[in-house]
């Protein structure tokens, strides 16, 4: 009986568009690994999942050379404040300029929000950053994008913001190596 309910999840998995990435799974909207779990929904078509070691997910829009990544880390997560923990995802880029800085409420947790011009190898992007910590867990929430296709993109990385939904003990099974 085991077995067939591991065969059964596995198809059940298998067959549901799952995408492995290179710390974890995405299925449906949700990702998890081996200590995070959250729900962001979907993403338009132009964003196209990406395989990245240093981040739970990344998505790279092929038209318009935007970015969005969601990272999350639970064991050894800092207790910094908020806006010290933002200036570690800002090392490397030049010339920075906040355009707003503020506390917003996710996932009933304060959360610092901030939208920066800046320079990363000589060429302008405009950042939209959430940073939140939870349960002993925190979470950058980032889109990166030409200055030019920035409200567009926007529209999007704030929907994702808006469905932001940490799970917890949901009844989906997700295999890792």
């Amino acid at each position: 009986m085991k077995w067939f309910l591991f065969f059964l999840s596995f198809i059940i998995v298998s067959c549901t568009g799952s995408q492995k990435t290179a710390t974890g799974i995405y299925l449906d909207g949700i990702y998890k690994d081996k200590q995070l779990k959250y729900y962001i929904g979907k993403l338009d078509q132009n964003w196209k999942l990406l395989s990245v070691k240093s981040v739970n997910l990344a998505f790279y829009n092929n038209i318009n050379n935007g970015i969005i990544y969601i990272t999350g880390k639970c064991k050894n997560s800092s207790d910094a404040p908020l806006f010290v923990l933002r200036t570690h995802l800002l090392i490397g880029f030049k010339d920075k300029k906040f355009l707003k800085s503020e506390k917003v409420i996710i996932e009933n947790r304060e959360a610092l929000n901030s939208i920066i011009i800046a320079k990363l190898d000589g060429v302008k992007r405009k950042i939209n950053y959430f940073v939140l910590k939870k349960d002993g867990c925190l979470y950058d929430l980032v889109l990166i994008s030409p200055i030019e296709y920035f409200n567009s993109n926007n529209r999007e990385f704030l929907e994702l913001i808006k469905n932001f939904k940490i799970i917890k003990g949901s009844n989906i099974k997700v295999f890792l190596d």
